[in-house]
């Protein structure tokens, strides 16, 4: 079985001149007066910053200064004492951590609008849940952070959620620390990013931009120390309604490090459809990915059992498989076989298993996707835990949570629905053979004639309808998306938008699983801020396996 290269490292290589633009631009700590720039040359005290000389935190300044963390004003100060904004506190953050800006996506806050220079780093801490707003819609960008508020950032970002309190705080004003922020306080004392003062650790006070700077360089300096995490993710695209060369240009553009086009199809009379395109397999692989072309049956029930329930025919697919995984020099094979029948539970089982063994010999993975484990019949011929024993991954399809054609509107793939999919799977499956579809489209619902009737959107698509008919706007935080209605001539439409947010949460609730992946079904019908969004997760997850 090949590597992956880490997905962070590939969207990374795919945003360097876009990421370097920004750095020039964007990479400012901000005073109060607003954005500020930092002046060339040093002070007669040997720092490039004018005022630090006097602070205790002069050399921790100077090393996020030399790192780009932070920058003086158009005159060369940086005002040490002066208060730190709720803004500023999160660009630090980001920045020191290596998360990216997210200028593309839905505006979080009405206070923090796209022409706000702190727009794409609150939006990207949106997106990765380390946020929340001070009143409904309202960020209050402006406005000075605690060092109670800081606290519960910080644990935010750097801890698998926010962990119980230990013990009695050994802080003389600990009663003073709001209930919301105790655990955090606690935790971060006891991991040394930030502490007291003659036993005090005064919750309520301002935090000031020197304070933060020795906050932000221990925690800069321990993450320069770490090793890279050998963990590699699967990054699958799935190609749909796309010819090569659109297929090519949309994976140029995404953090995708396994290619899966639809070219193997069962056919009615039991043989194997080839439509193989051998410069997609080079143009892969001189770019350092993988094919796994996928395999479908068409949800060919019939035909499906034909050749499932007699072992010669279903040998004679395993050989015709192994045949094109050797002619065209594939690295692997993703299995598409859905509405089977019950009651080839055991045979598709049996088939997947000769299958990995016929591959094996070639060094290629077999990836089966399979439904949520809903207990009915769609789920019912997928023997989970004999599949995951006999495939390399297993690709769980966590989206259509409400379907085309079901009796209920909503959204596609809520937070909290994927998120029991992916643990009720893992009590099967292990972590490390599980791959994570998630939804690059969405749905629109409306009545009509008394029927419930969807079309299906791809993301760009759903945010311009959206616009152009004045929709409503809302973030539903139980089900961790965007949710939308509008009218179109007097008719009411609901959509459940899927974009850099609400993926960016699946996305980090799924690697605190350890996941072995995702795929994305389907490949250019994402929105631009998809791929910044998923990447920022993988980064913060690689800083938390650091602490």
């Amino acid at each position: 079985m090949k590597r992956f290269e880490p997905l962070s490292i590939i969207v990374s290589m795919m945003k360097k001149q876009t990421i370097h633009k920004w750095f020039l631009s964007l990479f400012v700590f901000v005073s109060a007066l607003g954005p500020v720039s930092a002046v060339s040359g040093s002070s007669a005290n040997g720092y490039v910053l004018r005022d630090i000389s006097g602070s205790y935190a002069a050399e921790q300044i100077s090393a996020l200064y030399e790192a780009g963390i932070v920058a003086g004003d158009e005159n060369g100060y940086f005002h040490p004492a002066r208060s730190v904004t709720r803004a500023e506190f999160v660009a630090m953050l980001n920045r020191t951590l290596g998360i990216s800006p997210l200028p593309d996506s839905i505006t979080a806050y009405s206070d923090v609008p796209p022409s706000s220079w702190a727009y794409g780093d609150i939006q990207a801490a949106s997106a990765l849940g380390l946020v929340n707003g001070t009143s409904s819609g309202a960020f209050s960008p402006k406005r000075s952070i605690s060092r109670e508020e800081a606290a519960t950032i910080l644990v935010r970002a750097l801890a698998d959620g926010i962990p119980a309190a230990r013990g009695t705080l050994s802080l003389r004003d600990a009663g003073r620390i709001s209930s919301w922020a105790r655990s955090s306080v606690s935790y971060a004392v006891q991991k040394g990013w930030m502490t007291g003062y003659q036993g005090y650790f005064r919750p309520g006070d301002r935090l000031t931009r020197e304070e933060t700077a020795v906050l932000f360089q221990r925690i800069y300096t321990s993450l320069k120390e770490r090793k890279v995490s050998a963990k590699q993710l699967v990054s699958l695209g799935w190609q749909y309604q796309s010819s090569t060369a659109e297929y090519i240009e949309q994976v140029k553009k995404s953090g995708v490090n396994t290619l899966s086009p639809r070219w193997y199809f069962l056919e009615a009379d039991g043989s194997v459809s080839n439509n193989t395109d051998s410069s997609l397999v080079k143009w892969a692989h001189d770019n350092g990915k993988e094919v796994w072309p996928m395999f479908g049956n068409r949800f060919d029930a019939k035909t499906t059992h034909a050749v499932l329930a007699d072992s010669e025919k279903r040998k004679e697919i395993v050989k015709t498989i192994a045949r094109f995984v050797d002619r065209y020099e594939l690295d692997g094979i993703n299995i598409d076989f859905e509405a089977i029948s019950a009651s080839d539970r055991d045979a598709f089982t049996q088939f997947i298993r000769e299958l990995n063994e016929a591959l094996d010999r070639y060094g290629a993975v077999v990836s089966v996707d399979v439904p949520p484990d809903t207990g009915t019949d769609w789920s019912e011929p997928y023997d989970y835990e004999a599949l995951a024993d006999s495939a390399d991954y297993l690709i769980v399809m966590a989206y259509d949570q409400h379907w085309s054609g079901g009796p209920k509107a909503g959204s596609v793939s809520s937070l909290s629905w994927m998120t029991g999919v992916v643990d009720d799977l893992l009590q099967d499956v292990p972590a490390r053979k599980l791959v994570v579809g998630l939804p690059l489209y969405t749905r629109e619902w409306y009545s009509a004639n008394g029927q419930l009737k969807s079309n299906d959107l791809n993301l760009p698509a759903a945010r311009g309808i959206v616009a152009r008919y004045k929709g409503s706007l809302w973030w539903d935080q139980s089900l961790g998306q965007y949710v939308s209605t509008y009218y179109k001539k007097g008719v009411k439409y609901s959509v459940w938008l899927e974009d850099g947010r609400s993926l960016g949460l699946k996305t980090r609730t799924s690697l605190e699983r350890n996941v072995a992946g995702f795929a994305y079904w389907y490949l250019g019908s994402e929105s631009s801020d998809v791929w910044t969004a998923i990447d920022n997760a993988i980064t913060l997850k690689q800083a938390r396996e650091h602490f």
